[in-house]
């Protein structure tokens, strides 16, 4: 059982929290710089496999990410955003340098692994060179897109809503079970395994999002697994 790496006592620890956010922010650049400078592309080569097309990554003429891979990285951005969002607004718990790396290095694991598969010949999604209005031809990235937002959605207003129940000094105590809570028990949990999955999804195809699904819906489960994932919650 993997052991819970966030600290149970209530206090702020603020080279922590900058640590995190540091790395967090750090790994939007990252993934973004994996699509667009040929980093993924390159390591899947060098792993004797094959790499997509540089055309169908950027656009030839301005570099730009072509709008499958901007929406990858966009995803990757969403991420980061929503936990450091997370870390400032719902946490109450210390957030020690060590955890803080811990924690972000998984997060960009995962991320990093997504966007290695989005490039892979096998594993990608990419129609090849398209323009942003052809996202409208294509209901299974809408999809993709859809399930990510609301998985996000969840999970922040979940954590959201029961932060500001906690922040009420006659709920002392108390479990809470309103808002999105009521709809299920552990509801932020499953919000961050549905964006997940559908990025995974997103970036290379259903076999992984299935395979990502199926991962995180387990282990969340596990005693001290949100220590690794974005699920820093208020008790």
């Amino acid at each position: 059982m993997p052991r819970d790496n966030v600290s149970r006592v209530k206090k702020t620890n603020t080279i922590g929290i900058l640590t995190f956010i540091g790395l967090r922010a750090a790994d939007s650049v990252f993934q973004y710089a994996l699509l667009q400078r040929g980093w993924a592309s390159s390591l899947i080569e060098r792993l004797g496999a094959t790499a997509v097309s540089r055309e169908m990554i950027v656009h030839v003429s301005t570099g730009q990410l072509q709008p499958q891979y901007a929406i990858i990285a966009f995803m990757a951005l969403g991420s980061s955003v929503k936990q450091i969002l997370n870390i400032l607004l719902v946490l109450e718990q210390e957030m020690s340098p060590s955890s803080a790396v811990i924690i972000a290095f998984f997060n960009t694991l995962c991320n990093t692994l997504n966007s290695v598969l989005s490039v892979w010949a096998v594993t990608s999604q990419a129609p090849g060179p398209d323009s942003f209005f052809g996202i409208f031809r294509r209901p299974f990235l809408l999809a993709g897109i859809g399930f990510y937002s609301a998985g996000i959605l969840i999970e922040a207003v979940s954590e959201l809503q029961r932060t500001a129940f906690k922040k009420d000094p006659n709920n002392k105590g108390k479990p809470y079970a309103g808002g999105l809570f009521s709809a299920a028990r552990h509801i932020n949990y499953g919000g961050y395994t549905i964006w997940r999955a559908s990025y995974a999804y997103t970036s290379a195809g259903w076999p992984w999002g299935l395979g990502v699904f199926s991962w995180f819906s387990t282990t969340s489960r596990l005693e001290g697994f949100q220590s690794l994932t974005s699920t820093f919650l208020a008790e």
